[in-house]
């Protein structure tokens, strides 16, 4: 009798799952020009940040939480961003490229006119992007062939944010609910004991 991929899944498909889903965003992420490639990269990683932030803050005992809801405290990018860092779910690396990647993708997305990645300003936060995506991995020049039919800033571009989305989607995907290290609370101590 032969058995089904299903019959035979693993508690580890899930995660291979992601992971292939993860790769074919990546290998496409430059398909369709240096704006999609900005764009889709920035939401990809502003998606990701937002999973890890729910997984590691404390659930809203009503059930339904709107604190990522687009009019509320942490409904950019850049909340995400501050509040992943000052509560240690991402280290100083993981925000200076996540705030480069959010400068990127804000010049791009409010411009009229065809913004480039080779345009110094672009540049020099890619270069930026990519020093830091080096720390986590020393492979990033390798991951430039994954994308070798682009221009070389594109492909360098798209190298750091397959790392930066590899990064968080790994945290994501291992985090917990943060405790905090004390509570106020205004119950009353001696019944408590």
């Amino acid at each position: 009798m032969a058995t089904t991929p299903s019959a035979t899944s693993s508690p580890a498909s899930p995660l291979k799952e992601r992971a292939s889903e993860m790769g074919k965003f990546v290998l496409g992420l430059a398909e369709e020009g240096e704006r999609s490639a900005v764009v889709l990269g920035a939401s990809r990683a502003d998606a990701l940040l937002e999973e890890l932030l729910r997984t590691a803050l404390k659930r809203h005992p009503g059930g339904s939480d709107n604190l990522f809801d687009p009019d509320r405290p942490l409904g950019t990018f850049s909340a995400r961003i501050a509040l992943a860092f000052r509560m240690g779910v991402i280290d100083d690396s993981c925000e200076h490229a996540l705030q480069m990647l959010r400068k990127i993708r804000n010049d791009f997305a409010h411009s009229s006119s065809r913004a480039t990645l080779s345009e110094s300003r672009h540049r020099s936060r890619v270069v930026e992007l990519v020093r830091e995506a080096k720390k986590w991995v020393n492979t990033t020049n390798k991951m430039d062939l994954w994308f070798d039919k682009c221009d070389p800033t594109l492909r360098s571009f798209c190298a750091a944010v397959s790392v930066v989305l590899s990064r968080l989607d790994f945290a994501a995907i291992d985090a917990k609910q943060v405790e905090p290290p004390f509570t106020a609370s205004l119950r009353d101590f001696e019944k408590e004991s």
